[in-house]
């Protein structure tokens, strides 16, 4: 039988370094390099020949892992927390120990840290407008927190508008009343500030309108969006994050995947239920809590699964509700993805129930 062999790379900015085991944890190659696809294949190039061989790197090296299997190395990518916790357990940290413990990570398997799916470059470029969406949203938001605290700490005050430009209207008459002609300096980088808000409002407007465009060319999110209170965004950040359903082996995995799942701690007799363990993508599993909140206000009032997010409020309180209802509302959209089904409600026959 033959000997199967395990990389790890250590990838930096400038330089990586490589380490090769064998199944019995013996050092067969440690060397660095450039942390470019063209040296770090020049380095592992004997491992093409040896079909047992896989190479291991660290979630965030998601380019060069890409470029690896271009070229037909077996590679894996792990979950950089949970790595990280791994070679914590070494007494020194050097870039060669940490590549040794990538491949003995490798070696002892996917037991003791999680592996990574890698996306195709068009679902992380998806993925990346979203993200550059969601810091326009909160670069903005901080903008007009900074005005608005500026503007009190001199006596004025400003209500929060749903618009911006009514709020804007209130900022340039506080600052017209309040500031003198020798605070011109201040009231001019205050404008400027408001000028920067309006510019990000017109960036995210534009970005918005050609996400929405995107989502309703694109089929999987068309049926997404036939759920009450899902949108385009939410939509759109389903497909970025999870890229391939047939990864999951059962609809409802995706829950704990998203970090939607409760925590369970078990000591002796002792078996308690945690908060949810937040593991997964934050910016989905926001998106997916608001849409449950949408769903319970736009979903038809003899829906089951209404009914069922309304007897779980009464019992846990809403906030646990609108928990459990996201992790509902992923496992649909991920059985309608692998299904190719639309959405289908159900509902209840409130004469049934009423005999």
């Amino acid at each position: 039988m033959a000997s199967r062999i395990w990389a790890g790379l250590d990838v930096g900015v400038e330089t990586t370094s490589v380490c090769v085991i064998n199944d019995v944890g013996d050092v067969l190659q440690q060397a660095t390099c450039d942390s470019t696809l063209r040296c770090v294949n020049q380095e592992i190039r004997w491992l093409k020949r040896r079909r047992t061989a896989r190479i291991g790197l660290e979630a965030t090296a998601a380019s060069l892992a890409r470029g690896l299997r271009s070229l037909g190395y077996s590679v894996d990518m792990y979950e950089t927390r949970q790595l990280s916790k791994f070679l914590r357990v070494r007494r020194n940290k050097t870039d060669a120990g940490d590549a040794l413990g990538i491949a003995e990570a490798g070696r002892l398997g996917g037991s003791v840290v999680s592996k990574v799916y890698l996306k195709t470059l068009e679902c992380q470029a998806l993925q990346s407008r979203l993200i550059i969406r969601r810091h326009l949203i909160r670069q903005r938001l901080a903008t007009v927190n900074l005005i608005c605290r500026q503007v009190e700490l001199f006596g004025g005050r400003v209500r929060r508008s749903a618009t911006f430009w009514r709020m804007r209207e209130q900022i340039e008459a506080e600052l017209k009343r309040l500031f003198s002609k020798a605070a011109d300096p201040l009231r001019s980088e205050l404008r400027g500030l408001l000028d920067h808000c309006e510019r990000l409002i017109t960036d995210q407007s534009d970005l918005d309108r050609e996400l929405k465009l995107i989502a309703m060319q694109n089929e999987t999110c068309a049926k997404f969006m036939q759920i009450p209170g899902v949108g385009p965004i939410c939509a759109l950040m389903f497909c970025a994050v999870i890229g391939d359903p047939q990864r999951f082996g059962r609809s409802a995995d995706v829950g704990s995947y998203l970090g939607l799942a409760p925590k369970i701690r078990q000591s002796g007799l002792t078996l308690r239920q945690g908060r949810i363990s937040k593991m997964g993508n934050k910016a989905l599993r926001s998106l997916l809590v608001h849409s449950s909140t949408l769903f319970m206000i736009h979903s038809e009032a003899d829906c089951s699964l209404r009914d069922w997010a309304t007897r779980v409020e009464q019992r846990r309180g809403r906030g646990k509700a609108r928990v459990a209802l996201a992790r509902k509302l992923a496992t649909i959209m991920l059985a309608m993805w692998k299904s190719g089904d639309i959405y289908r409600p159900t509902h209840i026959d409130r004469s049934t129930a009423n005999d």
